[in-house]
């Protein structure tokens, strides 16, 4: 286990790339089952989720070559398997998305359970509820096994039950070979599954709305191979914004999407956060940082929506921004009851000004004097990163123990931060 070593202080200045997007890769090696041909894909963040979703693509059969650092080569023929490895599928909640490929290649689908972050209670009411739609029994007795009837998938119309992202992509992954239309109204529209959906157009599928909360899967007889680039993180722009904004640095973020942080950059506004768009570019620059009041002169607030609101990923990382600025914040995680409650436990040792109203809400009482000290990594690795940006400005040295979790997302985050003026390292 890896501890992260941070000397904070140091404004961070200069170019910066963020990673390939880690959900959207996520669903794409899963994906690439329902091509008939090989896919080959760039941009890939070469972390340790990335790492599991490989293997278990291999145990079912599958091929995948490393051809560089960021790039893998996957076939999908020789896949002969439909029941998901109980220990792979332990390490990662995106084993998960396996099953609406296997669903449709093979008319049944097994897994014992998906691992993931320790969120709280995280229900599959709607992706189950929607499969069912399909035509596909489900038995939940022992894990989780999936079986089409005898008439195989049929497309049908689904208002899904919550906007869920696993529900809505693996009723895509179901579909899009399968028989007739589909209509999935409150479906999630994040970018990752955005991309997936584009990802799956590039090679013969039928997905219309892609971005909005309807789409229409018109089910093709076969999905051919071909070469996609994954799109940036915008959870890891998100944190890069925090970063320059916190050290009162000057960043210019490469090769991102603004399009997709229109309403993330709306809500760190709220803090006086000084970004400017060029191109693809995002130019974060040194601005006092105060929580300002709503326009009736309330105490205002952040808070997570599912897309196009702001996104439940980064609210650990607005909880820095608010423990930085002047002022009052309201930061509420509304999505996971447990998110916030560990993350807060050990801003307390730095001598954070907050205040925890209930799991669910932390109150920022004003400016914090950060200081660093001994840390223990969350079980939540979105707060673990939080950590790691309160650490960049905490005065002395930070100790992150046994974050090891950071790099289920940010296998490069240590390198990348060192390139911009950060002092941090791991031992």
């Amino acid at each position: 286990m890896s501890n992260i070593i941070i000397e904070g202080g140091n404004s961070l200045t200069g170019e910066v790339t963020p990673i390939g997007n880690k959900n959207s890769i996520l669903k794409l090696i899963p994906a690439t089952i329902l091509c008939e041909e090989k896919v080959k894909i760039t941009n890939v963040p070469s972390s340790s989720s990335v790492n599991t979703l490989i293997e278990i693509y291999r145990s079912l059969g599958g091929n995948v070559v490393w051809l560089n650092k960021n790039t893998i080569e996957l076939d999908s023929r020789k896949i002969n398997k439909y029941k998901i490895d109980d220990r792979l599928a332990a390490q990662e909640r995106s084993s998960f998305l396996f099953l609406g490929p296997l669903l449709a290649k093979f008319g049944k689908a097994y897994i014992k359970e998906g691992g993931g972050c320790k969120l709280g209670n995280r229900p599959l009411d709607a992706m189950f509820k929607g499969l069912e739609k399909l035509g596909i029994e489900i038995d939940s007795k022992d894990g989780y096994s999936l079986k089409a009837k005898k008439n195989g998938i049929q497309g049908n119309f689904i208002w899904m039950l919550e906007a869920s992202v696993t529900g809505t992509e693996n009723i895509i992954l179901s579909t899009v070979i399968s028989k007739g239309t589909t209509i999935i109204y409150n479906a999630a529209c994040e970018p990752h599954t955005q991309d997936l959906c584009n990802f799956l157009n590039s090679v013969g599928a039928k997905i219309d709305g892609v971005g909005t909360n309807r789409l229409i899967i018109q089910g093709v007889e076969k999905l051919s191979g071909g070469e996609w680039s994954v799109i940036p993180d915008h959870i890891d722009i998100g944190g890069l914004i925090v970063a320059g904004a916190i050290t009162n640095g000057h960043l210019i973020i490469k090769n991102a999407i603004p399009n997709h942080m229109t309403q993330i950059i709306n809500n760190y506004e709220k803090f006086n956060v000084k970004v400017e768009i060029e191109n693809n570019s995002i130019i974060v620059k040194a601005n006092t940082l105060i929580s300002k009041r709503n326009i009736k002169g309330d105490i205002d607030k952040i808070y997570d929506q599912p897309w196009p609101g702001f996104p439940v990923d980064l609210i650990p990382q607005a909880l820095i921004l608010a423990a930085n600025s002047e002022n009052q914040m309201r930061i509420y995680s509304n999505m996971y009851e447990v998110q916030l409650i560990e993350l807060y436990a050990e801003l307390f040792k730095m001598n954070a000004n907050l205040m925890m109203i209930n799991p669910n809400l932390i109150l920022s009482l004003g400016k914090s004097s950060l200081k660093g000290t001994k840390l223990n990594s969350t079980s939540v690795l979105q707060s673990t990163h939080a950590l790691v940006l309160a650490g960049l400005v905490a005065k002395g040295k930070t100790i992150i123990q046994n974050a090891d979790i950071i790099f289920r997302r940010f296998p490069d985050l240590i390198e990348s931060y060192q390139k911009i003026g950060a002092s941090i390292w791991y031992e």
